[in-house]
């Protein structure tokens, strides 16, 4: 119960902070000796998130509403898309790494083409990540999926730390975040 509780709440502040503009606080360590339940905890991590497989993609439009307005926004075989306004998108590159993917899936292509539908196909490129991976593009900006949409309709990404976006056809954000200030490249190396 106690190990399930700390996975919850470990998982929330991922969610929270994963990619955000700053990095998130670190516990002081602990200098009392483990107990016996913490040590055997300690012994078995968590396995590190596995990312999607890449295969084909679609990209469609669907009508959502998004703070209280309707919108039509992009959807990568049906789920929601989103877009990290830390990213670059000329020349497009993610800064989404380490355990970023973990709570923002990239949307990976095995390289076959991206069929659209509703979507300036002109618009649709591709990126390889430092993984190796190859991460699919609208606008320039690489896009994502959101760890915390469990139905295709969801859209629980939108504005998350106010740098997550869903996204419009023409690759700009639904609402937009205004100017962003990008971290140095420490943290987003």
């Amino acid at each position: 119960m106690k190990r399930g509780i700390l996975v919850v709440l470990g998982a929330a502040m991922i969610a929270l902070t994963a990619c955000s503009s700053t990095p998130a606080p670190q516990p002081e360590p602990s200098t009392a000796a483990p107990s016996r339940d913490s040590a055997a905890e300690d012994a078995a991590p968590e396995p590190a998130p596995t990312l999607p497989a890449p295969g084909p993609v679609t990209l469609a439009v669907r009508d959502a509403t998004i703070g209280g307005k309707p919108a039509k926004i992009v959807t990568a075989n049906g789920w929601t898309v989103y877009r990290f306004e830390f990213d670059y998108d000329n020349p497009s590159r993610s800064v989404c790494d380490h355990d970023c993917p973990g709570v923002w899936p990239p949307i990976l292509t095995d390289e076959s083409k991206v069929q659209v539908d509703g979507i300036d196909p002109a618009l649709v490129g591709s990126i390889k990540r430092a993984d190796g991976t190859t991460q699919v593009t609208l606008r320039g900006w690489p896009l994502y999926r959101f760890w915390q949409d469990l139905e295709q309709a969801d859209t629980k990404g939108e504005g998350v730390g106010n740098n997550w976006s869903a996204v419009l056809p023409n690759g700009k954000p639904v609402v937009p975040k205004g100017a962003v200030a990008r971290p140095s490249a420490s943290f987003v190396s």
